[in-house]
């Protein structure tokens, strides 16, 4: 390549799995939640009980969310859930998207920042998003435009940006200018 090095592939960062959530995660969801560089972008209590009253009912994949750990090497890591849009009606309509699920994330440990864990994680999520909700024909996920990390992870999973804006929600999360991206069914 003239002028600069060639290009080599990115290194998978290690063995990613994904669990479901259960009872004895809950207190590391809070730490997670509790982190400034989580906080700044999922904006909800994290205190404990907090927690529990939102994900405890999630436990055991019942609910309109089914949340998961994300483990390195069986270490945990993160915390992705997957939902259908169309159990989250006002959600579905701030988005003007319909027959589609969704995906949330998070890492929960500042030193995976950059080394692929995330994008890894949601590549190698989607799958099993279309595999729960066969009707769906895309995954969605709404990062804010300033979380360039998580919207760069998206990138590299194969996502592609569908829209920019400000979206009408309540939730403290969405206030700001966000981007909706997509990834159609294979």
């Amino acid at each position: 390549m003239p002028g600069g090095q060639p290009l080599t592939p990115t290194p998978e960062p290690g063995r990613i799995t994904f669990r479901p959530i259960d009872d004895g995660d809950l207190a590391t969801l809070a730490d997670w939640l509790a982190l400034d560089f989580v906080q700044r972008w999922w904006q909800e209590p994290w205190d404990l009980p907090s927690v529990e009253a939102k994900y405890g009912p999630r436990v055991g994949g019942d609910g309109e969310a089914q949340v998961f750990i994300i483990e390195l090497d069986g270490r945990a890591v993160g915390m992705i859930q997957r939902y259908r849009l169309r159990d989250h009606p006002e959600w579905e309509a701030a988005l003007h998207i319909s027959n589609s699920g969704g995906i949330d994330y998070l890492l929960g440990d500042p030193d995976l920042k950059g080394r692929h864990v995330g994008s890894t994680a949601i590549r190698q999520f989607v799958p099993t998003v279309f595999a729960a909700y066969p009707e769906i024909d895309l995954v969605v996920a709404v990062p804010q435009q300033a979380n360039i990390a998580s919207w760069r992870a998206l990138e590299k999973a194969g996502f592609t940006r569908h829209w920019s804006g400000m979206l009408d929600s309540d939730d403290p999360a969405d206030q700001g200018p966000a981007h909706v991206y997509v990834i159609w069914r294979a």
